[in-house]
């Protein structure tokens, strides 16, 4: 009976010890994918709409040349390492959320013309969002707040707005 277990055994780890290393190998391309995914949707294009955006932000302050020139290059930069930062920290995910034929096509896609036009809308398009929902959110969580503090009788104050993550 042993010598059936220890047979079975090694059958088992036979066929598990392949089937691993695919996994395993399956894993690096996809991460290898996921780096590239990023790269081209998030990468170079990304940088240029970031000192871009900066730059007309900056433009309609009224602050001397120098020190708009000075925030828009250091703000760049400071969001590029932050983003950077993020896509690094995000490679693992995306290479677990996304089969590898979807990264592929993905890549495929975003890597033409007509790709990149869209990656570099949708960083705009961002902004946009973010302008509108703003007053859209703060209106919402003020309203549940209110809503909050008529259920348990708490004052709308600082403590109800941490509460809310506000």
């Amino acid at each position: 009976m042993r010598i059936f277990i220890v047979l079975l055994a090694a059958v088992w780890l036979g066929f598990a010890a392949p089937a691993a290393a695919q996994d395993s190998a399956g894993q690096a391309r996809r991460l290898e994918l996921a780096e590239r995914y990023l790269e081209i949707t998030q990468g170079e294009n990304l940088r240029k709409s970031i000192s871009a955006y900066f730059e007309e932000t900056f433009a309609k302050s009224d602050m001397p040349a120098d020190q708009r020139d000075w925030l828009t290059l250091n703000m760049a930069a400071a969001f590029d390492k932050a983003m950077q930062a993020t896509f690094a920290d995000l490679t693992d995910d995306v290479a677990e959320l996304f089969s590898e034929p979807e990264l592929e096509a993905m890549i495929a896609f975003y890597d033409t013309p007509l790709g990149r036009s869209i990656t570099e809308k949708s960083f705009e398009f961002g902004i946009r969002l973010e302008t509108v929902m703003t007053p859209h959110l703060t209106e919402a969580f003020t309203q549940l707040g209110e809503k909050f503090c008529a259920q348990f009788e708490c004052e709308a104050s600082e403590e109800t707005a941490s509460k809310f993550g506000l």
